[in-house]
């Protein structure tokens, strides 16, 4: 059909049959007109036929367009409306698709956020019904498996207090917060929940959940920390007092008492001078404020230099530092003046609890996978099993009565140092046998190893 506007068409069309009819009329008189009658019902009909097939396949196209296939499109054919209607449905499904591929974008980008969340997100109904849960909430929730949309959250978590936190902004439309501990996990984690207005529908409460577990375990260790130091602190200032109120009392006047009493201040003060200094290089290694100056450093080298530095003071008790490398040109990647720390500390301790004619062996070898062990091994008395998990931690001391046991953060100044260097660091000990700090390294690339050999 062409694209005649349809009122002018059927405008035409009645001319023409008055027309025919009043010509047939005139020729052929009653015959005539019955004839040119009967077809002009005939073509009625079929303009009715193809007006209504027309309008079908259009309603079909629009059903098609809307419901099955977004790219479908009506062809503009037949009458002027009908293809205007068509251009126009056509438009508005351009609109449409346009506008939900934009939704669908927003759609995933907002589920990428709410994935790559390190916090969690939920959205719970008032009857504490999950209908949305992020992965960093099922993570902190503790059971993954038992996750679906549609499940309760008091069968995900058996938490009451998290249930009250999550429904109690649905029904009482008001806020909450609250801090909780996850089981079976153990992680704290702080909750925040907020009434959702779904505009007439079921009230729900979004739910965002905090994992303070870092947080905490760090508060807890700071106190800690100024506990432990300001016991520790004690002891020496509390000496320095007793020795000053002891010289003002009369003991300055005997030169002997006051030469001892000078010297326990002294000593003393050198005490609390190594404790504040030994915090503060530890609180830096901690926050990862120390620089490192890292190097290559051949371990055979290390090793002889460190003995022959400790060999000195190790004659005067009896004591015999070795060596024992199992070959040459065994390097590692550190700051040396960090691992001189590292081993000094090591030495010493081992110094301190050996009997006389007592050795100290200093070792590297490469073990299976190409890492580094470095070693110090000594035959003195052994540690206890027990002592062993905290022998790392601050201000740990295996025998707290020794007056001359140090402030107890050397090992634990060691081993953030050897972690600094990606490296670990154990012992292993059994008393009356000795004792044994490992610690493992990556051991240099071959062709490093192979410039530093050919180096002149």
């Amino acid at each position: 059909m062409s694209s005649w506007s349809l009122r002018w068409r059927i405008l035409a069309e009645v001319i023409v049959l008055v027309v025919v009819t009043t010509v047939a009329a005139v020729l052929f008189e009653v015959p005539g007109a019955v004839f040119v009658g009967i077809l002009a019902v005939a073509a009625g009909a079929y303009r009715a036929r193809l007006l209504s097939s027309l309008f079908s396949k259009m309603t079909e196209d629009v059903l098609r367009t809307a419901s099955i296939d977004r790219s479908h499109r009506i062809s503009p054919v037949g009458p002027a409306e009908l293809s205007r209607m068509a251009r126009a449905v056509n438009r508005l499904a351009d609109r449409l698709v346009r506008a939900m591929r934009d939704a669908d974008k927003e759609r995933a980008r907002l589920e990428l956020i709410l994935e790559s969340m390190a916090d969690g997100v939920m959205l719970v109904d008032e009857d504490g019904i999950v209908e949305f849960a992020n992965p960093a909430a099922i993570h902190l929730l503790g059971d993954e498996a038992d996750y679906k949309p549609g499940v309760r959250l008091i069968t995900i978590n058996n938490s009451f207090e998290l249930n009250e936190l999550a429904t109690g902004p649905a029904r009482s439309g008001n806020a909450s917060d609250a801090q909780l501990e996850m089981r079976p996990s153990g992680k704290t984690v702080r909750g925040i929940a907020s009434p959702l207005d779904d505009r007439g529908g079921r009230r729900k409460s979004v739910v965002l959940l905090t994992d303070m577990t870092a947080v905490k375990l760090t508060e807890t260790t700071r106190r800690e920390f100024v506990s432990n130091a300001s016991h520790e602190l004690r002891t020496p200032i509390a000496a320095i007092k007793a020795s000053a109120e002891t010289l003002q009392h009369g003991a300055a006047e005997d030169p002997d008492a006051r030469r001892d009493f000078l010297a326990r201040i002294l000593e003393d003060s050198d005490r609390i001078e190594q404790m504040v200094r030994e915090m503060l290089e530890l609180s830096r290694l901690e926050s990862g404020q120390t620089p490192l100056d890292i190097q290559l450093v051949d371990a055979t080298q290390f090793l002889n230099d460190t003995s022959e530095r400790f060999r000195p003071l190790a004659s005067q008790s009896n004591i015999e530092i070795t060596v024992d490398v199992a070959e040459n040109s065994l390097l590692f990647r550190a700051d040396k003046a960090k691992f001189e720390q590292v081993f000094s500390n090591l030495i010493t301790n081992a110094m301190k609890a050996m009997p006389e004619g007592g050795e100290i062996i200093l070792s590297a070898r490469i073990e299976d996978g190409g890492t580094l062990l470095l070693e110090v091994r000594d035959n003195g008395p052994g540690i206890q099993a027990s002592h062993h998990p905290h022998l790392f931690e601050r201000f740990y001391k295996v025998d707290s009565s020794r007056s001359d046991a140090g402030s107890g953060l050397g090992l634990a100044i060691a081993r953030h140092i050897v972690q600094l260097h990606d490296g670990e660091i154990s012992v292993d000990s059994k008393v009356g046998e000795g004792t044994t700090f490992s610690i493992s390294m990556e051991c240099a690339n071959s062709s490093e190893r192979a410039q530093t050999a050919t180096r002149p």
